[in-house]
């Protein structure tokens, strides 16, 4: 019998993409039932029917409406809101996510710091206020500045080549000490305090877990140098929003590049957004045209297994949450 598949669309995601998705799908297993639900409503309402569900996200009470559910394929790398579902938290579905196909935040997180180095977050409001100053605009270099990367995955991995390309000394935090290329020093997590303490950008790639949730609060923010700047595209919750805020205000850190909030969308009047330490984009850092292409041939190769009886990559420890 083939597993009837439910796929749960950005709505970001173009017509064209989410035809071509159509296509790999079926392609990938032929003749099984695919859903594209416009609505979280209708997924709810079709979650009886999926053995497989795939998305970015799935409606809350979405896996207790599925007692057919084996798998669940995030097409996230962070899958912090997935493994506390029923059934995946119990180990009734299995949990995968995506590996691969996020290959724009190392650029991202580049473009933030050269944004910052080049202090045009204050030349772009120079510019909406008709304003010349040219002190303001002087900027520094990238070159021989510190990176501190919390999380070397393979997003950190790559963010480390690019920074090194760029001449900046890259150091950074791992569970495990095994040698990085392009890191010239990897401190346990529980040595956090001395990266922060050297970087001149810190830059948060953690999964969350409960040790990381919150990980960042007054006490490390105080640890960093008052000329640093913290860039976060990992997830909101990992730092501490108000010590952030007083952070920026009273001048503990020189700024903050971010991608993700404690709240999203972010609510109008929030005072991240007035602050002019800060670079807000909108949860955006992995996303590009050719992103959903990759997301959806990474889906594909183990929807391909699946259907083969084949062992399915990048399972989740739920344990860990990664």
């Amino acid at each position: 019998m083939t597993p009837t598949i439910l796929v749960v669309a950005d709505p970001l995601v173009p017509e064209a993409v989410r035809a071509r998705l159509r296509e790999a799908v079926r392609e990938a297993a032929p003749g099984a039932p695919l859903i594209l639900p416009e609505t979280d409503a209708e997924a709810l309402e079709r979650a009886p029917d999926a053995e497989i569900a795939a998305g970015w996200s799935l409606p809350e009470g979405f896996t207790e409406r599925a007692p057919r559910l084996r798998w669940i394929h995030a097409f996230t790398a962070g899958v912090d809101h997935f493994v506390g579902m029923p059934g995946v938290r119990d180990g009734r579905v299995v949990l995968t996510r995506t590996v691969g196909a996020h290959t724009a935040v190392p650029e991202h997180v580049m473009a933030l710091v050269l944004a910052f180095s080049r202090r045009l977050h204050i030349a772009i409001r120079n510019q909406i206020a008709h304003r010349w100053d040219r002190p303001s605009g002087v900027g520094g270099e990238v070159r021989g500045q510190v990176m501190g990367i919390l999380g070397l995955g393979q997003i950190g991995r790559a963010l480390a080549e690019l920074a090194a390309g760029a001449g900046m000394r890259v150091i950074g935090t791992r569970r495990t000490p095994a040698p990085v290329a392009h890191v010239e020093r990897i401190f346990p997590p529980d040595r956090l305090d001395e990266v922060l303490r050297e970087a001149d950008y810190v830059v948060v790639l953690l999964p969350v877990t409960p040790a990381t949730r919150g990980l960042l609060g007054e006490r490390e923010l105080r640890s960093m140098k008052p000329s640093a700047v913290l860039i976060n595209v990992a997830r909101g919750v990992i730092v501490q929003e108000a010590a952030l805020v007083r952070a920026l205000r009273e001048g503990w850190i020189a700024g903050a590049g971010l991608d993700v909030f404690q709240q999203e969308p972010l609510p109008p009047g929030h005072p991240l957004y007035a602050l002019d330490r800060v670079i807000v984009t909108p949860h955006v850092s992995g996303i590009t045209p050719r992103f959903f292409d990759r997301v959806a041939a990474a889906f594909c190769d183990n929807l391909r297994r699946y259907a083969a009886g084949a062992p399915l990559q990048h399972i989740v420890d739920v344990s860990r949450g990664y």
